[in-house]
């Protein structure tokens, strides 16, 4: 799971704002909030990075393997447990509530935020997670991975200080579009590796076993990516509808190109069979193959000029509706080549 965190939390939190009541504006807002905390957990890939760069240095080889079997020893092991992540949550609206009483916000916006000194119930919350986590994560773990959860809890509250000085959402309403995010992150990355110890550092490992799809590797690593594929399409679904007065129907952005992805097909005679060890194979193929119909889909878009009520262009509109187009079709033709694939697999 790359980029189906985000696309599943923004559905969620977005989808559910809108459900509560939100307005479609609030809802997008709210759904943006989950994806952003949805991201942040694989901060941690940097100091992967880094551990492997250092183990390179000591002799370990270069490779896709060799590196995740460097990386699956760091990354995710911090960033990614539910305690973690209820914390980050809490920091995440505390920041927002410290950056709305700064006054960045104007005070007819904000009526419940208008001093700082409303903000003492987050923070506190906030303050007791951070103070219960850190030396949890000394005690249990070691010293580096204290080091590396206060630098990610830091950037959590960075983010949330910078979300709150731009939002006029409640810091409550922050805190939970945020966990959302964090707390269903680590659910994503049970397929292809060891999943994360969900407990940490506060608990036993819960899921040790990398969750199979399928006995066969090749059909495995595919259902991998019909996970991902059902992801991004909820998002993506979620966003049409909150915005459907943008971008109209989801149906009518779909283009005819998008079938060009039945072409992939032939990549199972072509290139080697991808598997969990090797799947950059996969995405190394089929992604250059939907980005590049979405690029021809998105020109098309945007060479068409969009006029305003003026009658003049409007170039900035049509960039967006363009960006929206060509990530459609990227994603049709995506979805189109994997089950194509899958079908000539099957019958060879």
């Amino acid at each position: 799971m790359f980029v189906g965190h985000e696309f599943l939390a923004f559905a969620l939190a977005g989808g559910a704002a809108r459900w509560l009541g939100c307005d479609d504006v609030a809802a997008l807002r709210l759904g943006a909030v989950a994806a952003l905390a949805a991201l942040l957990p694989d901060l941690d890939i940097a100091y992967a990075v880094a551990t492997y760069a250092v183990a390179v240095a000591g002799g370990t080889p270069i490779g896709w393997e060799p590196f995740w079997g460097v990386a699956n020893a760091v990354h995710r092991i911090v960033t990614h447990p539910l305690p973690v992540g209820v914390v980050a949550a809490l920091v995440f609206g505390a920041a927002a509530a410290l950056a709305a009483g700064d006054g960045s916000i104007a005070a007819d916006t904000r009526p419940s935020l208008r001093s700082s000194g409303q903000a003492v119930v987050p923070v506190v919350f906030a303050a007791t997670g951070v103070a219960v986590l850190l030396p949890a994560f000394r005690t249990t773990v070691g010293t580096a991975s204290a080091v590396v959860a206060a630098a990610f809890i830091a950037c959590v509250g960075t983010a949330g200080w910078l979300v709150g000085r731009r939002t006029s959402a409640s810091s409550t309403a922050l805190t939970v579009a945020a966990a959302v995010g964090f707390l269903t992150h680590p659910f994503g990355d049970v397929f292809l590796a060891p999943p994360p110890p969900l407990l940490s550092p506060l608990g036993p490992p819960i899921l040790v076993e990398r969750v199979a799809l399928a006995a066969d590797p090749v059909l495995e690593i595919l259902a991998v990516l019909f996970v991902e594929l059902a992801s991004v399409w909820f998002g993506v679904v979620v966003l049409s509808r909150l915005s459907a007065s943008r971008f109209g129907r989801l149906r009518e952005t779909i283009d005819r190109r998008a079938t060009l992805g039945v072409a992939y097909a032939a990549a199972v005679f072509v290139f080697p069979q991808p598997t969990i060890v090797d799947a950059h194979i996969l995405g190394f193929t089929i992604v250059p193959l939907a980005v590049a119909v979405g690029l021809w889909v998105g020109h098309s878009v945007r060479s068409r000029p969009r006029s305003t009520g003026s009658g003049a262009a409007d170039s900035d509109g049509s960039a967006v509706d363009a960006a929206y187009a060509g990530f459609v079709a990227g994603l049709t033709t995506l979805t189109v080549g994997a089950i194509a694939y899958v079908g000539v697999y099957l019958l060879v």
